[in-house]
Parts: structure tokens; sequence; C-alpha cells
């Protein structure tokens, strides 16, 4: 059976880059879809899903820059700064959609409604508890069982196979049971897929599986380069100090040159930093007069963890049977919260 040439994304896959479309996570497979000629399946139920939640991270942002504002009023007199909470929302709002639009623009984009959905069906898979309908909060997942049965009526009437890329483990299950659809946890195991499992791909994963710690050093360093900020929005700063440790995972070789290759992965990343800043939470009071003077004030090493991906350029020998070494590693982080509300 062919590649799927026809494809659903999940909101979850967008969600994961902050609906940052020129994210590293995204780019290789922007970068393929010119050639691809994919066709993209949307479903009412999910572009309803997708919209609401780009709202809710726009809203969000609104709110922060609100906060800002609070925090320090001179701001507002910059002459770029978004000083009216509905346009600054609406032209948020606006790049962002721009944005999905160009991402969107090389597949054939089809939006699909509810003609011909047997609605009798959908609530048996909800009476099983067939998926995508689960346990718990999943008992009632009809948005996505209405996707999914849309999903599966378009394969049968165009006589196709779709590609479902999700991390929801409902939409495999849903997957499993329907020959139609295809599941794939990551866009860029949808990539690998496409290269095929030629020999350089398989090169590839022969070389991390004998020397699976030959990224650690190139994320860490470029870890390193990131911002590092207290969420508590405290006064202080935080001093990147060490990576104490890098787990790789997800690995996929997501597109193959002439004598390099690109792998996309996830990592995380285990770190520590110095913290260097004014616990306001607790205040300090003067011994005589019992009266507060300020904030304690504290200095200690700090550790913590953050998830994100990233993609590496591998180059090959001359000859392109031999991996010789990591060029160079892209990670899409650009800063870490870190939470010290209970360092010591």
């Amino acid at each position: 059976m062919a590649v799927p040439t026809n494809i659903f994304i999940d909101t979850c896959i967008f969600e994961q880059t902050g609906f940052n479309f020129e994210s590293a996570k995204l780019k290789p497979f922007r970068d393929a879809l010119n050639e691809m000629k994919l066709t993209f399946i949307d479903p009412d139920p999910t572009f309803r899903e997708r919209t609401r939640h780009l709202q809710e991270r726009v809203d969000e942002a609104v709110k922060s820059l609100e906060k800002i504002e609070k925090s320090l009023p001179i701001i507002t007199k910059l002459d770029k700064w978004p000083k009216a909470s509905t346009f600054r929302n609406w032209e948020i709002k606006g790049l962002v959609n721009k944005s999905l639009m160009e991402f969107l623009k090389p597949m054939n984009h089809v939006k699909v409604g509810y003609d011909g959905i047997d609605m009798h069906k959908v609530m048996t898979w909800y009476d099983k508890g067939q998926a995508p309908f689960g346990k718990g909060k999943k008992s009632k997942e009809f948005p996505d069982a209405l996707a999914v049965a849309i999903l599966d009526r378009y394969a049968l009437r165009n006589s196709c196979e779709i590609a479902v890329i999700s991390t929801d483990e409902d939409f495999e299950r849903a997957c499993a049971e329907r020959t139609s659809l295809l599941y794939f946890h990551s866009l860029a195991a949808y990539l690998q897929i496409h290269q095929g499992e030629t020999e350089r791909v398989k090169l590839v994963h022969k070389w991390f599986e004998e020397t699976p710690d030959v990224l650690d050093e190139w994320v860490s360093n470029a870890f390193a380069e990131i911002d590092f900020e207290i969420s508590e929005g405290w006064k202080g700063d935080l001093h990147f100090e060490q990576v104490d440790e890098v787990n790789i995972s997800n690995l996929y070789v997501v597109a193959v040159a002439d004598k390099e290759c690109t792998v996309s992965f996830d990592a995380e990343i285990c770190f520590s930093v110095y913290g260097d800043y004014d616990k306001e939470s607790e205040l300090e009071y003067d011994d005589h007069d019992g009266e507060p003077i300020g904030y304690h004030h504290v200095q200690t090493s700090i550790s913590s963890a953050e998830n994100t991906s990233g993609l590496a350029k591998i180059k090959l020998d001359s000859s392109a049977s031999k991996v010789e070494s990591v060029i160079c590693v892209d990670l899409d982080i650009l800063a870490a919260l870190v939470s010290v509300e209970n360092a010591w």
C-alpha cells in the first residue's frame, strides 16, 4: 500500500508548536510540501476546535500584554506598542491565521461537513466505549468521534486512505479499527515513511543506535544559549549552570540529500541554573518594630527540566555509505520557565 497523500492533522500537532508554523518541528514538513502534493482533509469539528484553541492562545497573549502594561505603564508610550485590546487581539489572530494559511497553501485544502454522517453508528461507538470514546474525560469525545466519522466516510466515498497525524491515543485506537485510516503520531513519522526505507535512512538509524549519546553535547550547547526566566514573575535573574541529562526520543529521518540527512527528534533536558532573586512570597521584618523591610533574598542552584523538539543535520562521507558526524542542531525552545517557589 502506498503512503497516503490524503492527510488529517489534529489540533494537538499545531498546539505543540504554539501555532508557530515556522518552528523547527514543522520546517521539514513545510519544506517537503511542494513535492508531496497532499490533500489536507479538514473536518468541521476539527476546524472549529482549531479556531477555538487559537482564539484561547490569542486571549492569553493579550492578557499577558495587559499584565505588562499594569506592571510597567510607561511601556504604552512606545510608538509601536498596541494600546487597544480589541485591536491587538484582532492583529495577533490575523498574524497567526495568515501564517496558518501560508502553511496550508501548498496542499489541496478540503473542508468536510456532516452530510451523510450516520449518527446511529456514532452513538453505538459511544454506548460501547469504542474509540475515540474512552473512559473518564474521554467518555464524551463527540467532536473527535464526528471527525473520525467524517474521515471514515470521506475515505469510503473517495476510495482512498487517509494519514491521521495526532498525539491523541484515542485517534490511534480509532485508526486501528478502521482500514482506511492510518495513524502517525507526528509529522516527522509521516515524513520518514515518505522517504521510504532507503539505505541512507537505515544507515542513519543504525548510527544512532550504535552511538546513542551523539546528540547530547550538541543539544546541551544549543540549550545553554536560550533564555531562562522565573515562572513566578519575581524580580531576579537565572544563570545557566549545566545540563545534567539529555534524553532523546522519537528520532526520524525527515529529509535526505546527496551527502546529508536531516533528523527530527524530541528531547527531555534536565538542567541546573543559579538563581539570584527576591522570594516575593516571603517578607522579611525589622527586628525592632516588626515592620516589613523587603522580600527574602535567595541565591541558590535550582534543578529543572524542559521538553522540546529539534532538528539535526547529519553528514555522510563522499560515498554516502557511512555517517561521519553531526553538523548542527536547532532546538525549537527559545526560553525556559523555571519555578523557584520551592527552591532551597
